[in-house]
This record gives structure tokens, sequence and C-alpha cells, in this order.
């Protein structure tokens, strides 16, 4: 083969021209150092050998990994899949050369109900893939891959084998149950599914625009979760600061009690005597509850109020006691007004959310019903459905007995309902008026408690420093005069 020649600059360093010979060529010729070609940077990019997966095969957490991008960079994270072939497999297609693989320990409850923020994000995910024209099974089965809760993830691979086998997506995830056979999946997201397979496309009301039913309810059930969860995560946080205060003056209390004030007793008694023996009133008041507690009757009072305690939290988590706690939430001084309205939103938004595919008024009270976490809402669904069956009158006159409930303004509300009949716009945008309201009065409510609950405490340790100190006091002004 005739030699191929490349002729390079020699303008600069005066090389000459060299031939370049084909690969197969025998012969070889040193290139000039002038006319190598040199990187700009040396590549940082490292090839290791592939980690050993034999020894783990199973884990039902996911994997922990480290490796190197395809910029040379050290990465580490985790891959949700239960298989560690497949993880490693799924990390080699996102470019990381894996350097080790580890199962993932997780510290969390393995077979727990899955919580609000859980579903609300399942159904926002859901409804968009459902949006792109995903197929049911597809869909779930591309969720249950991305979940961290493994129930969560068991379920929406059972729920997909059963549309497969011709069940309906709704009645799929309605057979769903936990480890102590209770529905999985709430009421409200069965029912967003199934209208969202009845109904196929449905208008935005907010928009105007045709979306698919599924995206739009199962946004809307995801909306009332977060909403929900958000206020609950308010109220927890504002309770911390003064659970803490009070905790710890019981703390303080208990110190004083059983270890300084009998220290101060022997102190008093050695430096008064006689007719100054006798120890102002708070003081004495004082000892007798250090006594008292310092005592065998004291161990048991103790013993008695942890176990009643104990027995007041059983109580309150049974469906009677709860019920009954729930009930009365609502007539609180200070907090009813926003337990009221937070629990009148859940109802405005469910009956929306129904009204968007259930045609039939009576089930759509009988959902909303089913799905209150309040027994009053409950009960007031329910007759105001068994009314409705029986009388076929007018809804803002079935709602009449109810103002204490949903308001004031809900029966202008049914009113422009029955005029313009379209239930889903009325209700959602009442529903974000009550929200708001909800929202001002916990912040209003929470303010008050903060700032205020330190009042009595302060007041009782003040108590405790004047029982304490008032003697020395005392014998001070004596031994002036």
């Amino acid at each position: 083969m005739n030699e191929i020649k490349n002729t390079f600059s020699t303008s600069a360093n005066g090389i000459k021209t060299l031939p370049i010979r084909p690969n197969n060529s025998s012969a070889r010729r040193d290139t000039p150092v002038a006319a190598r070609v040199r990187p700009l940077a040396p590549s940082r990019r490292t090839f290791t050998a592939q980690p050993n997966t034999s020894e783990i095969k199973h884990s039902e957490s996911g994997f922990n990994f480290k490796g190197i991008d395809s910029l040379g960079e050290p990465v580490k994270g985790f891959v949700q899949t239960t298989e560690a072939m497949l993880a490693s497999k799924e990390l080699e297609r996102a470019g990381i050369s894996v350097q080790s693989i580890s199962e993932r320990k997780s510290g969390r409850q393995k077979n727990r109900r899955p919580t609000s923020v859980e579903l609300s994000t399942l159904a926002e995910q859901f409804g968009d893939l459902m949006e792109i024209g995903e197929s049911p099974t597809q869909t779930c089965r591309l969720l249950s891959f991305a979940q961290t809760n493994k129930i969560l993830a068991k379920a929406l691979l059972n729920a997909g084998e059963l549309v497969i086998n011709g069940w309906s997506l709704s009645e799929a995830f309605a057979a769903q149950r936990d480890n102590k056979d209770k529905p999985l999946f709430p009421i409200t997201f069965i029912c967003a599914l199934r209208i969202g397979e009845e109904v196929g496309t449905s208008s935005d009301s907010e928009s105007g625009k045709s979306k698919s039913a599924f995206l739009l309810t199962l946004h809307r059930f995801a909306e009332a979760e977060k909403k929900a969860d958000s206020i609950r995560s308010k109220i927890r946080s504002a309770m911390m600061y003064p659970i803490a205060i009070i905790a710890f003056c019981f703390i303080v209390v208990a110190v004083v009690l059983y270890f300084v004030m009998p220290k101060m007793v022997e102190l008093y008694s050695s430096l008064l005597g006689g007719e100054d023996a006798q120890l102002p009133l708070i003081t004495r008041i004082m000892i007798g509850a250090s006594d008292f507690l310092t005592s065998w009757w004291g161990v048991a009072f103790i013993l008695a109020l942890i176990f009643g305690s104990f027995i007041l939290m059983s109580w309150a988590k049974s469906p009677e006691g709860g019920n009954k706690l729930k009930s009365a939430s609502l007539r609180l001084p200070g907090f009813g007004s926003f337990f009221r309205n937070y629990n009148a939103a859940q109802t405005l938004r469910t009956l929306a959310m129904l009204s968007s595919g259930i045609p039939s008024m009576t089930e759509r009270f009988l959902v909303a019903a089913e799905t209150s976490t309040n027994p009053d809402y409950s009960e007031m669904l329910l007759h105001v459905r068994h009314r409705f069956m029986t009388e076929s009158t007018d809804l803002h006159k079935l709602f009449v007995p109810y103002p204490f409930l949903m308001g004031k303004e809900f029966a202008g509300v049914l009113m422009t309902f029955e005029k313009t009949a379209d239930m889903q716009t009325t209700f959602h945008n009442y529903a974000k008026v009550v929200e708001t309201r909800a929202e001002r009065e916990l912040e209003a409510a929470l303010f008050w408690l903060q700032n205020f609950a330190i009042v009595p405490v302060g007041i009782f340790v003040a108590f405790i420093v004047a029982a304490l100190y008032s003697p020395m006091f005392e014998l001070a002004g004596r031994m002036s005069k």
C-alpha cells in the first residue's frame, strides 16, 4: 500500500515533512515531540471492577452505593430496588461506575400504613402518568418501584396484577389491605379512581380546559391531603414549646421536692428554735407536699397517676373515646371555631370532588359521611341524605339546623349551587374560604397558647422559690432586730 503523506507546518519550528504510514505498516518512525498532540488535562475518570453482588441479592429497603460518575466525580446514594443485580444495572445505565453496593438499613417500620404525604404524592404521580397516556398496569408498576414504603409498593404491584386479570382500577385498589386487614387506601382515593374511569375527561374549574378526570380528581385529593397534613404539622410544632416548658417544670418540681426541700428543712431546723421554729405558711405547704411525695402514699399516688394516664391514652385511641374527644373539640374555647372550620373544609372538598363524577346526590353524601373524621359531621351528612331521599326538598332547607357546623354563609352557598347546578366549583371555592379562616384562627389560638402557657408555669415556679427563701428573709429580719 502506498504511503499517505501528511505535512505539518514548519514556519515556527522548522520541522520536516514526515510520512505517516498506515496501521498495518511494519515500519515505524518517531514523530517529533513538537508535533505530538497532548490533551489539555488528564482524564480523572477511573475504571473499577464491578462490585460483587453475589452475597447481597435481595433487600426490601433498597441499596446504598458508592461510585464514580461520567465526569469522574465520586458519588454516593441509594437505589430503590429489591434486587442487587438490578440496582447495579440501573446505575450502569445512569453512567455510574459502581465501586461498592450494600443493603440499605431502614429505620422506619416496614409494614406501617402510608402517611397522608405519601398518599398525596402517589395521587399526583398517578394522575400525571395517566394524563400522558400510560396504562394503569404500567403506572402501578412504575410507581411501585419508586415507593419507600414496603406495604404501599406491594399494594401497587398487586393492584396492577388484578387489573391485568380483568378488575377495574378502583376495585383493584379497594381490595388492598394492610397488615391489620383494614382498607389501605381511603374511600376518597378509590372514588377519585372510579370517577377517572367513568368520566374520562372533565373541565377544570380554574383554567376552563378539558383535562383527564384522573388528573383533576387525584390532584384534588392530593391537595386536600396536603392541606390537612400542613395544618396538623403546624399544631404539632406549636405544641412542642408549651409541652417542653411544662415537662421542664415537672422535672424541676420533682427535684426540689425530693432532694432540695429535705435539706432546706434540716437547715431551717438547725437555725431556728423556740418561738422562731414556726416557718412561714408557704414553706410549710411545700414541706407537707415534699413529705407526702417521699412517703409510700406519695409513691402510690404517682404510680396511680401514671397508670391512669395510660388508661386515658388507651381510651382516647379507641373508636368510642376518639369520637367523644373529636365531638368535644368542636366546642373547646379558643380552638372550637378552628376545628369546626377545618372539618367543614374537609367535607366541602370531598363533596366537590365527588360531584365531578358521581351523579347521585345520595351517594355523594354517603361517601362523604364515611370519610368524615368527625362523628358530628358524619351524622349531619347521613341525616341530610335521609331527608333528601324521603322528602326531596331543597338542600339549603335541609342544612338549616347545621349553621354551627358548616357556617352561617353555607345557606347562601347552597342557594348558589341550586341556581348554577355546579357543586364542584361552588363547594371548592367556599372550601378555600373556610380553610383560610381556619388557618387564621389556628394562628391566633396558637399565639395565645405559646405566649401565655408559660404564665401559670412561672407562677408555680415563683411559689416554689418563695417557699424556699422566705424563711431565710424572715430569719435575717429577726436577727437584725
